[in-house]
């Protein structure tokens, strides 16, 4: 390598060397200098709130279950060929409303020999009641006769046995009569079988049976929801939580069909047992439901109270940063000068939103000054330029449901 060769290198590498140390030498500078003092360290302009304190009550977001007050499915005592029906499904039917008929063609042929038969038997104890009567007459002339030596004694004795059998006989008649009249009633309770009813006001579901088509004992006919101006809203609460609940208390419940606001609901009872699986306690709640709004297997999202109402933190949502890593906010904290303010990067807990706020459980004392709007432009220790501070936001209150209240 010739001398001018290696001087032009040697230069080259000198001017690459001073130009890396002045790149780092300004570097250094924009980080360790402030505004105030003339240096070049950058400071993020945010809007400064403080944390405070709201009334808030904690709450547990449960999912119920709509049931009818009654609930029946309808299904056929005896088998038979369906001969009408009387319903159509989701219609409404009455008490008493017929369904179905099956067919009662041999039913109505046994009944009306069933009554002949009964005739039959009473003309035989008519008859037989004659004979008692006749052979009672003679029983009471031959002991007279027989008194006065007029007729012989066999005579009473054969009119005695006469008596006794045709009592017999009366017996037996009335016993046949009876039996008839049984029978008779057995085919009409079976005919009353062959047409179903309505046991109350309801809805009716779904229904696949046709005219003409053989139900065998047993065959699910139609399921009827029952209508009224009031339901069943049924929802498990934790078995730590289960004594926060009795009857005759107030929870909320909230659905799209139910309209935009909670709508407070009355407790009607509670399980006598545990869910063995899930160790939750299933409540039995009464839902107004005049509009017919609510259809049994809905669901709908009801709040129960979790614990007594007090003071918690607040800060707004566009406070807090959300990351993978923890949810966390900036506090403002004293510089090494005091005209220096630096952010603090804070790891926090939190609770369910309360409108623009958010509850603060751990991490944030109320008093203690963050970066609200601008805060993502901040690092843990970052200097900060405090922006115009906002006037404290009025929350509403929590949304959701109220305390329990005993009625």
């Amino acid at each position: 390598m010739s001398s001018r060769t290696f001087f032009t290198t040697a230069a080259v590498l000198a001017v690459l060397a001073a130009a890396g140390g002045g790149v780092a030498f300004w570097k250094y500078r924009m980080m360790h200098s402030t505004p105030a003092g003339g240096g070049m360290e950058p400071a993020e302009s945010v809007q400064v709130i403080t944390a405070r304190t709201a009334p808030w009550t904690p709450m547990a977001k449960l999912v119920g279950t709509v049931f009818a007050i009654r609930s029946v499915t309808v299904s056929n005592e005896v088998a038979g060929v369906v001969s009408a029906v009387s319903v159509g499904s989701g219609a409404v039917v009455e008490e008493g409303q017929v369904l179905l008929t099956l067919d009662s063609s041999t039913e109505q042929a046994d009944l009306a020999a069933a009554e002949a038969s009964v005739r039959v038997m009473e003309a035989s104890v008519r008859m037989v009641d004659s004979s008692v009567e006749l052979w009672g007459s003679n029983v009471r002339r031959l002991s007279t006769a027989t008194e006065v030596k007029a007729a012989a004694a066999t005579d009473l004795d054969n009119a005695r046995s006469q008596l006794a059998t045709a009592v017999a006989q009366r017996d037996r008649a009335r016993a046949e009569f009876d039996q008839a009249k049984s029978h008779v009633m057995q085919v009409r309770a079976l005919l009353e079988k062959k047409t179903i009813r309505a046991p109350f006001r309801a809805r009716a579901g779904l229904r696949d049976v046709q005219p003409g088509q053989y139900l065998a004992e047993g065959t699910t006919i139609v399921t009827l929801q029952g209508v009224s101006d009031e339901i069943y809203l049924d929802f498990a609460v934790p078995q730590e939580q289960a004594a926060r609940v009795k009857p005759g208390d107030t929870v909320s419940a909230l659905s799209e069909v139910l309209g935009s606001k909670p709508v407070l609901i009355k407790v009607a009872a509670l399980d006598a047992t545990a869910n063995p699986t899930t160790r939750n306690i299933r409540i039995r709640s009464i839902v107004p439901n005049q509009e017919q709004r609510l259809r049994p297997g809905m669901f709908v999202d009801v709040s129960v109270p979790i614990g007594d109402e007090g003071q918690f933190v607040t800060i707004p949502s566009t406070a807090v940063r959300r990351a993978s890593f923890g949810d966390h906010v900036f506090v403002l904290t004293p510089g090494e000068s005091p005209d220096k303010t630096r952010a603090k990067q804070r790891f926090i807990k939190l609770g369910p939103a309360i409108g623009p706020d958010v509850i603060v459980l751990e991490g944030l004392k109320a008093g203690e000054e963050i970066a609200a709007s601008g805060s993502f432009k901040l690092r843990d220790g970052a200097l900060v330029l405090r922006g115009a501070t906002p006037a404290a936001p009025t929350s509403p209150p929590p949304a959701g449901a109220p305390k329990l209240s005993e009625k």
